[in-house]
């Protein structure tokens, strides 16, 4: 094979490469764990066709989208992010496919157990982590269940904001004394292993509804968009630690 045939034969697979991703898809911080495997199940399902998944909190997902990012399916973790886009941009179709639930997680560590919102006065716990409430659902949701209890005025000193849902856990895990944080990422088998959550009642806070948008109405994109509401996919996201509608 000479030079120039290799060369031509290497640019082929890496524009293959490129071409591989057939849907990019915006997905809020809570869904990173369920979501690969419904992107798994997927793309085993229709052979050839690939997803491509940035995550991050719904509402800097929402600037991204009305700014021109270039993704074809937005999963948010609140309606009111794919209002925001449909308003500026556009969107082809939307559907809820989810409802995920806040958690109090304790790291196992402190020896205590997450029995209510109420274990978080323990003068054990001195940092409890949630995720940013101006633009992260879990973290209006936060703050709304301890208000609800009557407990954020006394909380509010100890708070630390991540910048979403999934960093939130990761800190929990890693040196903060307690997280207000996805049960989607409570149920990991890490954060299993290194504590134990309880689930807040959803009565306490806003429903915190996963709602899908589909932007670019390509085959593909639709595809995926439609296969998030197929019992595989509701299952995945059931095993996950999601409600579903």
């Amino acid at each position: 094979m000479g030079l120039r045939t290799a060369a031509l034969l290497v640019l082929a697979l890496v524009a293959g490469s490129v071409r591989a991703v057939n849907v990019q898809v915006a997905a809020a911080a809570n869904l990173n764990q369920a979501l690969p495997a419904v992107v798994a199940a997927f793309e085993e399902a229709h052979p050839g066709w690939s997803v491509g998944v940035s995550y991050a909190a719904s509402g800097t997902l929402a600037e991204q989208i009305r700014r021109g990012a270039p993704y074809d399916v937005f999963l948010s973790a609140s309606p009111r992010y794919v209002d925001h886009v449909a308003e500026t941009y556009g969107v082809a179709e939307r559907r809820i496919f989810a409802v995920g639930r806040l958690v109090v997680y304790l790291p196992r560590r402190l020896g205590l157990e997450p029995t209510g919102l109420e274990a978080l006065l323990d003068p054990r716990i001195r940092r409890i982590v949630l995720a940013n409430p101006e633009h992260a659902p879990y973290g209006e949701a936060a703050v709304a269940a301890l208000e609800h209890a009557g407990l954020f005025e006394a909380l509010e000193p100890q708070l630390v904001y991540a910048s979403n849902v999934a960093q939130a856990a990761q800190m929990v895990l890693h040196g903060a004394d307690a997280g207000l944080i996805a049960r989607s990422a409570a149920m990991s088998p890490t954060m299993t292993e290194a504590g134990s959550f309880w689930t807040v009642p959803a009565s306490m806070h806003p429903p915190l509804v996963q709602e899908a948008a589909l932007i670019q109405d390509g085959k593909a994109a639709r595809a995926f968009f439609d296969f998030l509401g197929s019992p595989t996919a509701q299952h995945i996201l059931r095993e996950h630690g999601f409600d579903t509608p």
